[in-house]
C-alpha cells in the first residue's frame, strides 16, 4: 500500500518520515511534497493509495489538490492534517469524501492509526470490487438480456393480456397464474455506472436464491430493482415481509448496503401489472418520510388519497401561539391540527409527514429569529413520530418538541437590553456601512464591551452575526434574477462584490451565482 505526504512544514514532514515505522507496518512511503503544485504533480505520477495532506500550503491548498486530482480520475484515500478547527474546511473535506480529518498537533501513533484504517478500508473495497466483477462476468455469460427487456416493457407499457401472454411463452417466462404483485427495491449506494450495475446484479442473485419455490422474475429497472411475483392466491403481508427481510439481511451481510422496498397491490391479469408497478413506486417514494421502515405497502399509505389536505390555518394558529408565548393554547391547537389531518381517514404516513412539516416550519421560524434550536433539531422525538401508531402518542411527542421550541423562543426574548437594541439596529441597518464601533456607539457602550457581551448572549461573535444576517437577506434577493450580483452585494451592505462572494460561500458552501442556479 503506497503512502504520499504533503505538508509545507519541514519539521512535520521529517517527523512523519522518521518517527513512524512505515515499512514494518506494511506501508510503502513513495514520496513527499512541500507545496500544493508539487504535491499534485507527484500524486499524478506516483499514484499513491493514501495521501496524508495539510490544508494550508503554498501555491495550492490541500483541498484544491484533492479536488483537482479527483477531477482527473485519480483514486486515493485522503487524510487531512490541519491546524484549523474550521467548519468550512471540515465541510469541504466531507464533500471531497476525505477518509479522515486530523487536527494538528497530532501524535505519530494517531497518524499511523488513521493510515492503517485507510489501508483496511481500501482492502475491503478491492475485495468487494472483485466480488462484484464476478457477478458481472456471470451475468454476461449466462443471463439472457432479452427476457429482462420484455419484462421491463410489461412493467411500464400499456399492453393487452394476449400480447403479454404471447411474449411469456415465446421467451419461456414461467408465469402460469393470474395474480401479480410488483415489489420495487432500492439500495443505498454512491457508486455509479458499472459498479452500480454490479451491485444490482449481486442483489438480483440474492433475490432469486431467497425466493425458493415462489414464481418470480427480477428486473433491473432504470432506478430500482423490480420483483414481479406471480401466484394463484394473494400472499399475506407477513409472507412478503418475511421474504423481503431475508433478502435485506443477506444483501447487507454480503454487500454492506441497505435495501428498502415499496410494495404495490395485487392485480389480476398481466395487462394490469403496470398498475401494481406504479403503486410500488409511490410507496417507495414515501421512504423519504419513513427512514426507519424498510418495507412500505401502498395499501397502507394511500387508503383515502382523494380526501387528504394539509391544515394550513391550524398550523398558523400553532406557530402564532409559539411565537407569542401563549403556551396555554398549544394543547388545544395541536389537537385541532391532528383532528384536521384525520378527517380523511387514518393515513399514517400523511399524518406523520404533516407533523414533520409543522415542526420544520416552527424550526424555520426560530432560525429567522436567530434562536438556536440545534439540540432540539437532534431530538429522538422525530424518530418516535415516525414509529408511533396511535394518535395520542403522536400528539404527546409533537407537543414535547413544540413546548421545547416555545421555551427557547421565550428565553431568547429575555436577552440583555443592550444586545436586543444592538440586534434590532443590525436588522434595520444591515444594508449600511455598519461596524462593531458604529453599533456600540448607537447602544452607548464601548466596542470592547459590546463584543464580549454579544458573544456571551448570542453564542456568536458580532461580525459573524452581521455576515449571517446579510447572507440571509442576500439569499432572498438572489431569487430576483433581474438583480446583478454586485447589486445584491450593495443592497445588503457589501461594498466589494468579491468579498461578498467569499462571505456568501463561507456560510452557504456556494457562490451567489451557484446558489441562484440551484433555486
Amino acid at each position: 500500500m503506497k503512502l504520499f505526504i504533503a505538508d509545507d512544514e519541514v519539521e512535520v514532514v521529517e517527523g512523519i518520515l522518521t518517527l513512524i515505522d512505515w515499512k514494518g507496518n506494511g506501508i510503502e512511503l513513495v514520496g513527499y511534497a512541500m507545496d500544493g503544485e508539487e504535491a499534485l504533480y507527484k500524486i499524478k505520477s506516483l499514484k499513491p493509495d493514501i495521501v496524508l495532506i495539510d490544508i494550508r500550503m503554498p501555491k495550492l491548498d490541500g483541498l484544491e489538490v484533492i479536488e483537482k486530482a479527483q477531477g482527473e480520475g485519480i483514486r486515493f484515500k485522503s487524510i487531512i492534517l490541519s491546524g484549523y478547527d474550521d467548519f468550512y474546511f471540515a465541510k469541504k473535506a466531507i464533500e471531497l469524501k476525505s477518509f479522515s480529518y486530523l487536527l494538528k498537533p497530532c501524535r505519530p501513533e494517531e497518524i499511523l492509526k488513521e493510515v492503517l484504517k485507510a489501508r483496511e478500508d481500501i482492502e475491503k473495497e478491492i475485495e468487494k470490487e472483485n466480488t462484484l466483477k464476478e457477478f458481472i462476468n456471470y451475468y454476461n455469460d449466462t443471463l439472457p438480456v432479452i427476457r429482462e427487456r420484455v419484462l421491463s416493457e410489461v412493467l411500464y407499457r400499456v399492453r393487452s393480456s394476449s400480447e403479454v401472454a404471447e411474449d411469456f411463452v415465446k421467451y419461456k417466462i414461467d408465469f402460469p397464474y393470474k395474480k401479480y404483485c410488483v415489489v420495487l427495491m432500492k439500495i443505498e449506494i454512491e457508486a455509479q455506472n458499472e459498479i452500480e450495475e454490479a451491485y444490482k446484479l449481486a442483489c438480483a442473485d440474492v433475490i432469486r436464491k431467497k425466493a425458493g419455490d415462489m414464481k418470480i422474475e427480477v428486473i433491473r429497472d432504470r432506478e430500482e430493482i423490480a420483483i414481479l411475483i406471480n401466484s394463484e392466491e394473494e400472499f399475506k403481508k407477513e409472507s412478503i415481509e418475511g421474504f423481503l427481510n431475508d433478502v435485506k439481511s443477506e444483501i447487507y451481510d454480503k454487500l454492506e448496503v441497505r435495501a428498502y422496498f415499496g410494495i404495490g397491490k395485487w392485480v389480476e391479469g398481466a395487462d394490469k401489472i403496470k398498475y401494481s408497478y406504479y403503486q410500488a413506486k409511490e410507496a417507495l417514494e414515501l421512504k423519504f418520510f419513513a427512514e426507519e421502515f424498510d418495507a412500505i405497502f401502498y395499501e397502507d399509505i394511500w387508503p383515502h388519497q382523494d380526501n387528504l389536505y394539509y391544515p394550513v390555518n391550524e398550523e398558523r394558529e400553532i406557530i402564532n401561539s409559539v411565537i407569542l408565548n401563549k403556551r396555554e393554547d398549544l394543547n388545544k391547537k395541536v389537537e385541532n391540527f391532528l383532528n384536521a389531518l384525520y378527517t380523511g381517514g387514518f393515513n399514517q404516513w400523511f399524518v406523520k409527514a404533516s407533523i414533520l412539516v409543522l415542526l420544520g416550519n416552527l424550526i424555520k421560524a426560530c432560525y429567522e429569529k436567530n434562536v438556536d434550536i440545534g439540540d432540539i433539531a437532534g431530538e429522538k422525538a422525530f424518530e418516535g413520530i415516525l414509529k408511533a401508531d396511535r394518535k395520542e402518542t403522536l400528539k404527546s411527542l409533537s407537543l414535547s418538541v413544540i413546548y421545547k421550541i416555545a421555551e427557547k423562543i421565550e428565553r431568547a426574548g429575555d436577552k440583555n437590553p443592550i444586545i436586543k437594541d444592538a440586534v434590532e439596529y443590525i436588522d434595520k441597518n444591515y444594508d449600511k456601512d455598519i461596524s462593531l464601533e458604529s453599533v456600540a456607539k448607537e447602544v452607548y457602550v464601548t466596542p470592547a464591551y459590546l463584543s464580549i457581551l454579544f458573544k456571551k448572549e448570542m453564542n456568536i461573535n458580532f461580525v459573524s452575526y452581521l455576515h449571517k444576517v446579510r447572507v440571509e437577506k442576500a439569499k432572498k434577493l438572489l431569487e430576483d434574477r433581474s438583480l446583478k450580483t454586485y447589486q445584491v452585494a450593495n443592497m445588503v451592505g457589501f461594498g466589494d462584490e468579491k468579498y461578498f462572494s467569499q462571505v456568501f460561500k463561507k456560510y452557504t458552501g456556494l457562490t451567489p451565482s451557484q446558489y441562484r442556479d440551484s433555486l
